[in-house]
């Protein structure tokens, strides 16, 4: 039993990655495809803006879901759950869906599909940030945190809220200035997610060279 466990822990997690991987590329190639086909990127004005707001957001979304998963490969292990297995392809499925809907007149079912895309990887973090804090192997990494719960994740959650709660008020009121700001905090908070991926790499190899 426990050298089946030993070997899950080795080899689930480079699958995951790997099916990841594939996942992302196809995403990529469905990005360029709906890249190429935007007109309204070349029309000037406020909708040329946003599309690239959009065009910009969905590339660093994509390349940010494939580094925090690469990164959890290189630095942890741990025992996936059958949850983490299955998050890779919801997640896909609402990239795919993200980028169908990438277009200035389809904003807000847009910035819906980030939002819960948002919130599937934040879910998808902590359980195996969760699972990984059990495993003797990464004590080096998390010796000096605290143990991960979701007042760790209260900027993005705060985000993510404030994204569903501007794009309702937006509908409400039949203005497109709410969904305006709410793709602003989009793109601010794919810039957040950035800098904390930086500094929890950082963390880790700082911690290894201590070691």
């Amino acid at each position: 039993m426990q050298d089946n466990q030993e070997r899950a822990k080795r080899l689930v997690p480079t699958i995951i990655l790997t099916v990841l991987s594939m996942i992302q590329a196809l995403a990529l190639e469905i990005y360029w495809t709906r890249a190429v086909g935007l007109e309204v990127l070349w029309s000037g004005g406020w909708d040329a803006i946003i599309a690239w707001m959009q065009l910009v957001a969905g590339l660093v979304s994509i390349l940010i879901i494939w580094v925090v998963y690469v990164s959890f490969v290189l630095r942890f292990t741990w025992l996936p759950s059958l949850a983490e297995m299955i998050m890779p392809f919801l997640i896909g499925i609402l990239e795919f869906a993200a980028i169908a809907m990438m277009h200035p007149q389809t904003l807000a079912l847009w910035i819906v599909l980030v939002a819960v895309a948002f919130l599937a990887t934040l879910f998808t973090g902590h359980q195996t940030v969760t699972a990984a804090r059990r495993e003797p192997a990464n004590a080096y990494f998390f010796a000096q945190l605290e143990a991960p719960t979701w007042r760790n994740y209260r900027e993005s959650l705060i985000a993510i809220a404030l994204m569903l709660l501007l794009v309702a008020a937006g509908w409400l009121l039949n203005s497109a200035v709410p969904t305006i700001i709410a793709l602003m905090i989009v793109v601010a908070a794919l810039t957040y997610q950035f800098y904390q991926i930086k500094h929890y790499w950082l963390h880790s190899i700082t911690a290894q060279n201590k070691e």
